[in-house]
């Protein structure tokens, strides 16, 4: 919904002509899988601004696993958006980011929801990341 042609990032950078980065904060990161198409979207929405740089922030990765079908896919087309390095920075938080955000900016989140331990393989992938 974001990227979409008429969506809300196309009518903030086509109102406001100052706009030099945009940061966004996301439990997932964006995938490419069909009836969404979101790094299609993103692409197309970079297309139309160059001056913009967008740098996405993300929990954890979406589907790319072996066990999903689209896997193979989503990598690919988050390999060919990140290779768009500067411009765009895809990025994995770090460990207590989430829970801050959570914290800060988003009303109604059970406390239940920020104390989920987060496993050791997964710590580590995120240091390597």
């Amino acid at each position: 919904m974001l990227f979409e042609v008429g969506g809300y990032l196309d009518a903030v950078a086509g109102a406001c002509e100052n706009i030099g980065c945009i940061i966004l904060y996301s439990n997932y990161s964006p995938c490419n899988e069909a009836h969404h198409f979101c790094i299609s979207k993103i692409y197309n929405f970079l297309l139309k601004y160059p001056e913009i740089a967008l740098c996405i922030y993300f929990s954890q990765l979406y589907h790319t696993e072996d066990g999903f079908p689209s896997a193979a896919w989503n990598r690919e087309a988050l390999r060919s958006l990140s290779s768009l390095w500067p411009r765009v920075t895809l990025q994995r938080l770090p460990g207590g980011t989430w829970r801050y955000l959570l914290c800060n900016f988003v009303y109604g989140i059970p406390g239940s929801a920020l104390y989920h331990p987060t496993s050791l393989p997964r710590t580590l992938a995120g240091r390597q990341n």
